[in-house]
């Protein structure tokens, strides 16, 4: 099992659909990243680790965001991109 939310129990494959969508979720998160790590390249800057967790989840895992994740980067995206 990948994780405790009721998707990850019930489904072991992404629908097709689910994962195009999640592809452009992640693939906004690593421009995120680059954008976080050109102002403050420190692997310390809470933020910069915080984005580079969520996309090593999703490539180790396939860990999906959640509603307060989504907000989060949400927010950060407005704040570096």
């Amino acid at each position: 099992m990948k994780g405790k939310r009721l998707v990850d129990v019930l489904e072991d494959e992404l629908n097709p659909k689910h994962r195009e969508f999640w592809n452009k979720v992640y693939s906004k998160m690593n421009i995120l990243l680059v954008h976080i790590e050109k102002t403050n390249p420190s692997i310390d800057d809470a933020e910069l680790r915080w984005v580079s967790d969520r996309v090593e989840y999703w490539n180790a895992e396939e860990r999906l965001l959640s509603k307060e994740e989504m907000e989060i980067a949400n927010k950060l995206w407005r704040k570096y991109a």
